[in-house]
């Protein structure tokens, strides 16, 4: 019989709108296994810091009993990304910031950020001659294979390794694939095996098996990070880690207990009314939906007593398992 893999640490991916300071700190009061956390993406800006709102997710004491934290950064414009990071970690006391060099949105792509900057090896390299420069803290960058070719990334290594990355997490999909289509694990290997760096894998990790797998495969990995697998599921990563069945019936009152936590936290520092604490938790659902039931009334609630009446039907009452 052969030897259980290593499990690397944990990470749980940046899911903008879903992985908040609040979703993450009452996740981990829920459920374990999770390491760390990568923050959901704080814009650059030339000239000025970022807004206040975008800080709020990392500052100190919104993650406070939370996950522990790697804010991140997206932009184009290396000197801006270094000084936003210095403040970051001079003011929050953040010693690593994380760039983000994958994000698909076109919105994001079209203005040469995120996964956009793949096909152009000459900007990657001059943002991080610049970043590098006088940088207090470590870099770390998640990025895919490119933005229309899966093989973008082989004009990058070079300028990758010029550059001291304390880790590159590798999400295997092109910017152009969005998050269709599965998750190329042959590129991975072969763009892992040309980098210096530590490397971590990301994408679909959806089932202990499909975990253990990828581990068994890299040993090596610097850190496992999942993203839509954690919030469809959140018992995996401890099911990942124990190397349980991946396919595990559920208490329903302990994702009630979470669910119930989760809305009054939200309900308690959303201002707008129903409408915020109404959208945020309608995210979470969505991820529900294929395993629970009448998910689709829950995501029409226009008001919140109607939403609590539409989850009583799914999440109350005795406990009975979520489908296998």
């Amino acid at each position: 019989m052969s030897e259980p893999p290593r499990i690397p640490p944990l990470v749980l991916a940046p899911l903008l709108g879903v992985t908040t300071a609040t979703f993450r700190r009452v996740f981990k009061a829920h459920f374990p296994g999770i390491d760390r956390a990568l923050s959901p993406f704080i814009p650059t800006t030339h000239g000025r810091p970022p807004a206040l709102r975008y800080y709020k997710d990392i500052l100190p004491g919104n993650n406070r009993d939370s996950l522990p934290l790697i804010p991140q950064l997206i932009g184009k414009d290396g000197n801006d990304f270094r000084e936003a990071a210095n403040a970051i970690h001079d003011e929050l006391g953040y010693d690593e910031v994380n760039w983000n060099l994958g994000c698909p949105a076109k919105t994001v792509t079209s203005r040469g950020r995120g996964a956009g900057m793949l096909k152009d090896p000459a900007a990657v390299d001059a943002f991080l001659d610049a970043a590098c420069s006088g940088l207090r803290c470590r870099l770390s960058i998640k990025m895919r294979l490119g933005l229309q070719r899966d093989d973008d990334y082989l004009a990058l290594v070079g300028i990758l390794d010029r550059y001291p990355i304390a880790e590159i997490t590798i999400h295997p999909r092109t910017g152009r694939q969005q998050y269709g289509g599965r998750a190329d694990v042959e590129r991975f290997a072969d763009f892992r095996a040309r980098l210096r760096h530590p490397v971590a894998y990301n994408g679909d990790i959806e089932t202990t098996a499909r975990a253990r797998e990828i581990c068994a495969r890299f040993p090596g990995l610097s850190s496992l990070m999942i993203g839509r697998g954690v919030i469809a599921n959140p018992w995996l990563p401890a099911a990942i880690r124990d190397g349980r069945p991946e396919r595990e019936a559920h208490d329903l009152r302990a994702l009630a207990r979470f669910h119930d936590d989760l809305y009054d936290a939200y309900r308690a520092s959303l201002d707008g009314g129903a409408g915020p604490v109404l959208a945020k938790m309608k995210e979470v659902w969505t991820y529900w939906e294929a395993t629970l039931p009448d998910v689709r009334r829950i995501l029409k609630s226009r008001s919140l007593p109607e939403y609590e009446e539409n989850v009583a039907r799914v999440l109350g009452g005795d406990a009975s398992p979520i489908p296998a």
